[in-house]
């Protein structure tokens, strides 16, 4: 199940799954970009998926807006964004 991280409406939202669990999440994953307007093709999730088996985490963020669909372990995600 899906980590909502954040969400601005009409924009952007990023969230977590659990590691190897994009491709049974890919429902979700679709809800979630048409929630903020925007759509997220098979291949990109596939490729998430690829990643999050070859890398280690334990969470694979996903951040999803209209020009982006990017996806990076939970570590990376918190060394870029932590407000140290």
């Amino acid at each position: 199940m899906p980590k909502i991280i954040s969400i601005v409406p009409e924009v952007e939202i990023i969230f977590s799954l659990p590691r190897g669990k994009v491709i049974e999440n890919k429902s979700i994953i679709y809800l979630l970009a048409q929630y903020i307007g925007t759509t997220v093709n098979f291949d990109d999730i596939t490729k998430a998926q690829l990643f999050s088996l070859e890398e280690k985490m334990n969470d694979l963020v996903l951040i999803i807006n209209h020009t982006d669909f990017v996806f990076l372990t939970d570590k990376e995600y918190e060394d870029n964004h932590s407000t140290d």
